[in-house]
């Protein structure tokens, strides 16, 4: 089977729109990083293989989202 390209974000984590800011104020998802795979699964585990990093964080949840069409550097975004 084809391989498919997954991202992995998370919604834990804060960030702080200035450096003046006392509390985090953004809601937003992190992007951890991408894997490969023929489903979720196997994209997780060559995401993790890639990014073990991840393993020391203290993240709790991790969402997988399939990337449908990719962006290549030639293309201009405006």
């Amino acid at each position: 089977m084809k391989k498919r390209l997954f991202v992995f974000i998370t919604p834990d984590g804060v960030t702080y729109s200035s450096p003046d800011e006392t509390y985090p104020d953004v809601e937003n998802l992190q992007v951890l990083g991408f894997g490969e795979g023929s489903n979720e699964e196997e994209a997780f585990e060559d995401f993790i293989k890639n990014n073990k990093w991840v393993l020391e964080t203290q993240f709790n949840e991790v969402i997988c989202i399939e990337v449908k069409s990719r962006i290549y550097r030639e293309k201009d975004f405006i």
